[in-house]
């Protein structure tokens, strides 16, 4: 989980650098990544019940490597999709408006929620999190969502704002009214 997550953020600073786009997160964004969608979902992943069929699964070779080639393929796709998804988000702010703050506004949003919502996915590598139960990780549920709902907060206290650089979220409907129809 903690790799996957590092390995988007990684690409997103690198990629954004190599096509000459100012820095699409803030350092003190950075941060907030990986204290929030890092550290506290790895630890609600840590208490994660235990899957009642493991036992029956043959052990690991011993000669077997603790990082794979499987594993540093799904690593490199978990990454490569989060930092698409949040470049994305950057290209089509920076672009469309021309302002970078709007831009950053958006990358960070969307690798927040990303990598939220990615840690359901990180609790197994074959079941679904359907297959899994939603709620039966009571602590990771409880966690994403107060990730999320801190996530809002800075976009919506002005003293948060001037902290993490960040703006309101609104809905595109809105924004749209707001450009296109009050002219």
């Amino acid at each position: 989980y903690l790799l996957a997550g590092n390995a988007g953020e990684l690409a997103v600073m690198f990629i954004a650098a190599l096509v000459g786009w100012p820095l699409p997160l803030l350092p003190i964004q950075l941060l907030w990544i990986n204290l929030v969608t890092d550290w506290l979902p790895a630890l609600a992943l840590a208490t994660d019940p235990i899957d009642p069929g493991v036992l029956t699964q043959p052990p690991r070779r011993q000669d077997a490597q603790l990082i794979d080639r499987a594993l540093l393929k799904r690593i490199a796709l978990t990454g490569v999709l989060t930092a698409g998804v949040a470049l994305s988000a950057f290209a089509y702010e920076f672009y469309v408006d021309n302002d970078v703050a709007q831009a950053r506004n958006a990358a960070f949003s969307a690798l927040v929620i990303a990598e939220l919502l990615r840690s359901f996915g990180a609790r197994s590598n074959e079941k679904t999190v359907w297959q899994l139960g939603l709620f039966s990780n009571m602590r990771l549920f409880v966690v994403v969502a107060v990730s999320f709902a801190l996530q809002l907060l800075i976009h919506h206290l002005p003293v948060l704002e001037s902290v993490f650089g960040t703006e309101p979220i609104s809905v595109a409907i809105d924004q749209l009214s707001k450009k296109y129809l009050h002219h």
